[in-house]
């Protein structure tokens, strides 16, 4: 989440918005967000549905993986990086200068 907002600046100007979604609470998130200075929306998807839906949720453990979207701006997703690869935001950010080349 860091990486992500110190490089908000290169997303914002490829017309790409960051939002992160966590399986805990509003509250959490929130408290989350402050301890790292985190100026994007986090959002709480405490009923998994999101994770569900994006195939990223651990149903034994009701945790989701770690993942990283690139969504246009028709909804369509155009990239998805798992795990260890989802914390450096290089990949999303390339991907975000393509598309906003398109």
């Amino acid at each position: 989440m860091k990486a992500y907002q110190a490089d908000i600046a290169k997303f914002e100007a490829a017309g790409a918005r960051v939002l992160g979604i966590s399986v805990d609470t509003r509250e959490r998130n929130k408290m989350f967000a402050e301890s790292l200075g985190v100026t994007f929306p986090i959002l709480s998807d405490e009923q998994k549905t999101v994770s569900r839906a994006y195939g990223v949720l651990i149903p034994i453990l009701r945790l989701s993986n770690r993942a990283t979207f690139v969504i246009d701006k028709n909804g369509v997703i155009r990239e998805v990086i798992k795990g260890g690869a989802a914390i450096d935001p290089a990949g999303a950010h390339q991907v975000c200068e393509l598309l906003g080349k398109e």
